[in-house]
């Protein structure tokens, strides 16, 4: 059986307190109607907090050190929107972190006709409609320019909940998604988050975790913890 709310808070809490903390903020959509917003909150955290990408997130929970003067945090991106290419990635570099771009990989495939239906069902939100020529979602090209400075991660290929899906559909989102970065990368992503959460071994009735396992990711983000899953799990 999977730990109760509060058997996983205590564990959390425990962990917090022998380990250092890495935080994790995380992002949607980020129109330029919000840029002055972000460009706040980043400000801020540049002055508590240092960037983190997958070396140091897989040292530190490989050896339990945090060696950088400030403690680690991850700005994660998800969904795949092209404002995240034309306003969140600069204002990122601009003070020092790396993002983190989970993107779903079937979004980023659609025609610019077909990205505002797919966005409406498929519980990708849509804020605004500031780009005239209707294209929503990050190309591959701005993508593979994303990865020279920043982390890019699989969120599936349907943003859809996987421990309700069958299993035949499940290996496709979990499976799926890492081809589609292999072809377009040509090598696979490391960090896998699935809609809704959920932590690695969360669902123990279903496969998801042999998959994600299987599919080569590394670490599995869920809405408690992250988890380096080829080396027993650890937390962070």
């Amino acid at each position: 059986m999977p730990p109760t709310y509060t058997e996983l808070a205590n564990q959390i809490t425990a962990q917090y307190q022998s380990n250092p903390m890495i935080r994790v903020v995380n992002f949607h959509n980020t129109p330029r109607t919000n840029a002055a917003q972000i460009e706040r909150q980043l400000t801020q955290y540049s002055k508590d907090f240092t960037s983190v990408n997958e070396t140091e997130l897989r040292d530190y929970m490989r050896t339990g050190q945090w060696t950088k003067s400030k403690p680690g945090m991850l700005p994660v991106v998800y969904e795949g929107y092209r404002n995240g290419f034309d306003v969140m990635a600069p204002l990122l570099e601009q003070y020092n972190f790396v993002g983190w771009y989970f993107i779903i990989t079937e979004f980023i495939k659609c025609t610019i006709a077909e990205q505002l239906p797919y966005a409406l069902s498929h519980h990708i939100a849509m804020q605004t409609r500031e780009y005239p020529d209707g294209r929503y979602a990050l190309s591959w090209d701005e993508i593979r320019k994303l990865s020279q400075k920043h982390v890019i991660a699989s969120h599936a290929r349907n943003h859809s909940e996987l421990s309700k899906l069958t299993a035949e559909v499940r290996e496709r989102e979990v499976m799926g998604a890492q081809e589609d970065f292999k072809a377009n990368l040509g090598r696979p992503v490391l960090a896998f988050a699935s809609l809704r959460g959920p932590a690695h071994l969360e669902h123990p009735d279903v496969d998801t975790s042999k998959l994600v396992e299987a599919a080569g990711y590394e670490f599995v983000f869920s809405n408690y913890q992250i988890q380096r899953i080829k080396n027993g799990g650890k937390h962070a």
